[in-house]
Formats: structure tokens, sequence, C-alpha cells
């Protein structure tokens, strides 16, 4: 009797064990985080998806990569975001601040910084993050950028350009060129060629050998996106060159861990 009394004990501490080693699955969920603040010189807005559920692994990854894209500096606990999001939202509105004093008596006295950070796609293996940022500090007209990251839900891994392959390839660029007349032609891609292409980027881009854009690229149900920043690879005027490549497509140009993180799709 003694020998099962322990027998059963000691089965019931490896499980226990085991289970406490095992990381908690959750669903990973989110509440929007924000910050706030408007003078007569400078308009500030900071707005944050943060993790409020998951497996902390990934929790942790996505709470540092949003105080990355904040800034960087806070040397806190990143997953109190209702800290991070107001340390970094202080900084932008000293900054602004400062830069309306060196605009103070000019046609144009007042600045403008928003930042918001959310969660664009999700999937059982990865979620993806989106940053959008626009910056007014003078001139004719402000800055922005869109850059998105995802992460592999499993253990937090940030994925970017390196899941791609194969990218030097004529077919690869052929994707590249076809991604960009989609999005300068709208609905008019019958009439809309390499020529019309040409006419729509900077004169020392070829459109044979078009660059990968800055940005990494990032996952989304309906495919990869690829995103150009203003005067990047085209005008001002041309806004965000953006488009995205169905999965279909890419398959031949995917890395085998990509491939394994989407699926079937």
């Amino acid at each position: 009797m003694k020998q099962s009394i322990t027998a059963i004990a000691l089965s019931a501490m490896m499980i226990a064990a085991c289970t406490g080693n095992k990381p908690q699955d959750t669903a990973f969920s989110t509440e929007t985080l924000a910050y706030a603040q408007k003078s007569a010189t400078a308009d500030v807005t900071i707005k944050a998806d943060y993790p409020t559920g998951g497996n902390a692994t990934l929790t942790n990854a996505i709470c540092e990569y949003i105080s990355e894209q904040l800034g960087g500096t806070y040397t806190g606990n990143n997953t109190a975001g209702d800290s991070v999001v107001a340390y970094y939202g202080q900084q932008q509105t000293a900054r602004m601040e400062e830069a309306a004093k060196a605009l103070a008596g000019s046609a144009v006295a007042s600045t403008y910084f928003s930042q918001e950070i959310k969660v664009l796609a999700e999937t059982e293996t990865y979620v993806t993050y989106t940053d959008y940022t626009e910056t007014f500090l003078g001139g004719a007209h402000g800055m922005s950028s869109l850059t998105g990251t995802t992460f592999r839900k499993s253990d937090g891994r940030r994925f970017g350009r390196e899941m791609l392959r194969s990218t030097d390839t004529e077919a690869f660029r052929l994707l590249l060129k076809e991604g960009l007349e989609s999005y300068f032609a709208k609905n008019d891609t019958a009439n809309f060629g390499d020529e019309e292409l040409k006419q729509m980027l900077l004169p020392n881009n070829s459109i044979d050998y078009l660059p990968l854009p800055q940005a990494a690229p990032y996952l989304t149900e309906g495919g990869m996106v690829f995103t150009y920043q203003p005067y990047e690879i085209a005008p001002y005027s041309a806004g965000r060159p953006t488009f995205t490549v169905g999965y279909d497509k890419l398959k031949p140009f995917l890395t085998e861990t990509v491939s394994k993180l989407i699926g079937n799709r």
C-alpha cells in the first residue's frame, strides 16, 4: 500500500512539474492606451494596442516592440502600458513645444505629432502590428511613415525581410513591378503599363530592377504587404506606394519557416 501511495504521489508531482514548466496558452488580447496633449503651439497624440492576454513570451516581445517604436528610452517595466505611453507622450510634447519656439513669428507656428501602433492582423499562428507616424515641424508639409512587424505567437519571434528568399531574381522583381502598377493604376489596369509606371516613379529607378522597400514586409491573411515610404521610390504626391502579394504567387520566394507559419493560405 505504501508503495502504491508513493507511486501516485510521484506521478502527481511529475505531472505538476510538467504543467508548471509549460507556457500557458491564453488568447491574445489588447487594449488601446492613449496619450493626448494639445496647446496653441503643439498637438501630440499617441495610441498603442497594448497586450492584456496571451503567453508571456509573446506579450513581452510586443511590449518591447511598442517601447522601441515609440523611442526606445523607457527604463521601467515595459509591460506597464499606461506609464510607457505617458512617458513617450510627454517626451514628444516637449519636443514639439521646443520646435514651435523655432517657428515663432513664422506663418506656421504650430507643430504636430501623431503615432498609432495597432494590431492589423491575427491568426492562430501570428499577429501583425503596424506603426503609423505623422509629424509636422514646419516646411511645406508634414512627413509620415508606415511600417509593419509580424510576431510568431508561439515564441514572440519577429519577422522581417528574412521571410523572403531569391529576391534578386527576375521573377521576384516582376512581382514588385506588378504590385506598383496595381497601386498606381487603381482601377484602370488595362491602360497602365511600363511607360505609365516610369512616369510615376522617381527618375533614378528602373522598373526592371526595383528595390525592395526599406521597411520590412509583413503578413496579413490576404498576403504579404510591401510599403514604400514617401520619397523612397516616388514623389511625395504619389503617397505611400503599398500593395499586397498573395501567398499563391509568393510561395516560391518564402522560407520554409514562413510557409509553416501561414499554413495553407
